[in-house]
């Protein structure tokens, strides 16, 4: 059976459309081994560079013999222009992998090539760019709409998620990008938006404006500003958002009624108190992983704060045998899962959430296993097998560790605050996106809003259809998307469906191992056992192995997008 690289590479037309980098001694050793087509003896001359344009070259071979002129051309020009394939290539590979015009520079210097055109020419060429990648982008969400309405059974109303990024760490990023996701199965970027509270074309011309006002006044009625948002860092998420909602009707035809969010409510009540459809108050569900988390959160808070206070117990937070960070990261995960099997019931959530207190709360004179599930419970385990169950054989947390924590279940735990997650969903596709697009503009190096919003086309169009959709943009660009870029775009493609054959593997693993563990558990419970545990999680943990726990947590089965690519952090 054939890979799909092979594939790929079958469908274009000519093999020997792609390029090759050859030292120029070489290619001149060889032309002396032809004879002259114009004085028939064995070619000796010179070489000269008539032409050079990035990496485009025309060379020129002049016989010694004759003054036969031979030229040869390192490129073709593109079809739609005077630039040349190679440059253009160039700009779209130097997004791809996420560098900028100084990095494509290092990467030619150090492969002995010319180095890339003039800084005013590559960004005409990544303006260029832009224009094919958006339109190629603008096809992919179309297409992903009409899957999300498919999959809703035709309805026009949909459930979307929503995240917003800056391009630098905190709120003082000159840029910022937005994207809405569809929540079907295999979720995928719906709509996109951008914010720039800078134009470096608008900085560049400034010197003209007292020097010759004229041209400074036609250049600014000319150019396109990339300058769109005027304000804060921090309210540019509301803003992309709301936009995106405003225009859903006129784009799509369709209206996004339930907003998938994080725990930041600027978003939801910026919908709500300008509501982009009329008559229709948009629905806010909470983000079940954002909300699991602030368990662990607050109870670090918590520790952090009492760390020299002294218990009802005489003893310190902190230390063996007491609340270590282990077990509030097993608190945070035990939160999640309880989440994650009633969220569709306020009051079997309400009961979940606080029989993880309990339950570690539990002594031999006090039990309080009510609201447990025998599933786990080994205490319950031990009553319907009708055997003794001891609290303490083994150490458990100290209940003034958890009397100092309990103020977390009272604020986490209340229906009031569950209510926010009953029905919930997930932002994991809007973050598996945002690490994509951070591997094309790393958050550690600036670039201009044009590299920005090419690479949020890029992402958008392979976080949806796969690397083998570049084969249609690339396409577009040149007459062909050419043998080795067909290669190489085919294998990326099949890596990735790989990764995520192993990811479910991995999962179903986990799976099949948890329900054995769980039904030995249930048969096999003797008096000597912990209370201290649930048996999903097995025992005797180390802190990587919850580590592992927490990002499994965070790609659950119902939830995760299996596309996920790693890259940095938003």
């Amino acid at each position: 059976m054939q890979n799909e690289s092979t594939t790929s590479k079958q469908n274009v037309k000519d093999n020997l459309d792609f390029n090759l980098i050859i030292h120029m001694n070489s290619l001149i050793s060889l032309l002396k081994q032809f004879l002259c087509p114009g004085c028939n003896k064995y070619w000796d001359g010179s070489t000269t560079v008539k032409e050079r344009n990035g990496l485009y070259m025309q060379l020129e071979f002049m016989c010694y013999n004759c003054g036969f002129l031979t030229r040869l051309y390192s490129s073709p020009k593109m079809q739609t222009g005077r630039r040349h394939e190679i440059n253009v290539r160039l700009g779209i590979g130097g997004t791809l992998c996420g560098l900028g015009r100084s990095g494509v520079m290092k990467l030619l210097g150090a492969l002995n090539l010319p180095p890339p055109i003039q800084e005013h020419k590559y960004r005409e060429v990544q303006e260029f760019i832009l224009n094919y990648v958006e339109k190629a982008q603008e096809q992919s969400m179309i297409d992903a709409v009409q899957d999300a309405i498919s999959e809703a059974g035709g309805v026009e109303e949909l459930t979307v998620s929503g995240d917003g990024a800056w391009l630098t760490r905190g709120f003082t990023s000159l840029h910022g990008i937005a994207a809405i996701c569809s929540t079907t199965v295999s979720p995928k970027v719906i709509d996109t938006n951008w914010c720039s509270k800078k134009c470096s074309k608008c900085q560049g011309a400034e010197s003209l404006r007292h020097v010759n006002f004229d041209l400074f006044s036609t250049f600014q009625e000319n150019h396109e500003c990339q300058l769109n948002f005027i304000g804060t860092s921090g309210a540019m998420e509301k803003e992309m958002i709301y936009e995106m909602f405003c225009r859903s009707l006129p784009k799509y035809d369709i209206k996004y009624i339930s907003y998938i969010g994080d725990g930041d409510a600027k978003v939801h009540k910026y919908l709500t108190t300008n509501p982009p459809y009329p008559g229709v108050t948009i629905k806010k569900l909470e983000d079940t992983n954002h909300f699991a988390k602030r368990m662990l959160t607050r109870i670090k808070k918590i520790k952090q704060e009492n760390k020299n206070e002294v218990l009802s117990d005489g003893k310190k937070i902190t230390g063996k045998g007491r609340l270590t960070d282990a077990d509030a990261i097993k608190f945070k995960i035990y939160f999640a899962k309880a989440i994650r099997e009633s969220k569709t019931d306020l009051d079997k959530l309400y009961e979940k959430s606080w029989a993880i207190f309990k339950h570690h709360y539990s002594t031999d004179k006090e039990p309080m296993h009510d609201w447990c599930d025998p599933q786990w419970c080994k205490y319950l385990q031990a009553k319907l097998n009708g055997q003794q169950f001891n609290h303490n054989s083994k150490p458990a947390i100290p209940r003034a560790c958890l009397d100092l924590i309990k103020p977390v279940f009272h604020e986490l735990c209340s229906k009031t605050s569950l209510a926010r997650v009953v029905g919930g969903g997930s932002q994991n596709a809007n973050e598996a996106f945002h690490s994509l697009l951070w591997t094309m503009v790393p958050k550690h190096r600036f670039c201009s809003s044009t590299i920005l919003r090419t690479a949020l086309g890029l992402s958008t169009i392979i976080y949806n259809d796969g690397y083998d959709s570049l084969d249609k943009l690339f396409t577009s660009f040149f007459s062909s998307i050419g043998y080795y870029s067909a290669e190489c775009f085919g294998r990326l493609h099949t890596m990735r469906k790989s990764f995520t054959s192993k990811i479910k593997k991995r999962r179903k693993k986990r799976t099949t191992t948890t329900t054995i563990t769980t039904t030995t558990a249930a048969t096999n419970t003797s008096s000597s056992e912990s209370d201290d545990e649930m048996s999903f999680i097995p025992n005797d943990k180390n802190s990587t192995d919850l580590t592992q726990d927490l990002i499994a947590l965070e790609l659950s089965e119902e939830d995760a997008d299996v596309d996920y690519e790693p890259g940095a952090d938003d």
